[in-house]
């Protein structure tokens, strides 16, 4: 059974049931996304490095409180709303901010 991927070309055609052709191809357009990000931020003069991974995260921290959970959604291709839910909790830091600062504080 061949993978019929929207929005995924680099995994188009590639046997379903072939788990390290899977995770080699994955691991390679990963790799070469992130090559090309670190370029761009080069070219933009950004000095921090770059990865999907980092950008995935900073889109969750920036977004938890600002966008709508069913668009937060959409955006992350989620089937359902709780996994968004369940995502967005690992980026979500206001509280506990916010009670550090009554410790350091006081």
């Amino acid at each position: 059974m061949k993978i019929l991927c929207f929005g995924f070309k680099e995994l188009e055609g590639v046997d379903a049931n072939d788990n390290r052709l899977i995770r080699t191809r994955i691991k390679t357009v990963t790799r070469n996304f992130n090559r090309r990000l670190e370029l761009v931020a080069e070219k933009a003069g950004i000095d921090k490095k770059m990865s999907m991974h980092i950008a995935r995260h900073s889109f969750g921290n920036i977004s938890g409180d600002k966008i709508p959970i069913q668009v937060l959604q959409k955006l992350n291709r989620h089937s359902s709303v709780t996994t968004t839910i369940l995502y967005q909790s690992n980026f979500l830091q206001s509280d506990t901010d916010e009670a550090l600062e009554k410790v350091i504080n006081f």
